[in-house]
């Protein structure tokens, strides 16, 4: 199994633009953003990352697989009264998702659970006004779709 928290965070720490000027961290939804509320005065930039999808079985060429989206937030804080440092801050944000997001196709052939990336598509939504404590950004969807055996066996019932 992928994890996506791992793979992100090795990301967040080798790429040049974020290497040691975002925080990495931890998410459980869009209206959870704890670790990055509980940063918020000591950092300007986050890459956080949501894997608490809830995610479905799906039927798929002949086999079953388990279907996961994982959320990765790229945020970046900006002075609220001047528009020109926030589109300048979400420009920086977009070259940043478009990195991760080459980095990660890039390895889908290579990094253990990511041969089963949906690279159909990747989802992506800017952050609408101010976000988050004064943040700006954009976050994209990532899907797994994870071989699973389904095995009836009669002798598991009575």
């Amino acid at each position: 199994m992928w994890n996506a928290v791992t793979y992100f965070e090795s990301l967040n720490n080798s790429l040049k633009l974020t290497k040691g000027k975002y925080t990495f961290c931890r998410v459980t939804g869009l209206n959870y953003l704890e670790d990055i509320l509980s940063n918020i005065k000591g950092s300007s930039a986050y890459l956080g990352v949501d894997d608490t999808d809830d995610g479905v079985t799906i039927q798929q060429g002949g086999g079953w697989f388990n279907r996961r989206s994982v959320v990765v937030y790229i945020l970046k804080k900006y002075d609220f009264n001047n528009q020109i440092d926030r589109e300048e801050k979400t420009n920086e944000t977009r070259l940043i998702h478009k990195k991760l997001l080459a980095k990660l196709i890039k390895d889908s052939g290579s990094v253990d659970g990511l041969m089963f990336l949906d690279k159909t598509r990747f989802p992506y939504h800017e952050v609408p006004g101010m976000f988050a404590a004064g943040t700006c950004g954009i976050y994209f969807i990532v899907t797994i779709n994870e071989p699973t055996e389904l095995i009836y066996d009669a002798s598991d019932y009575e």
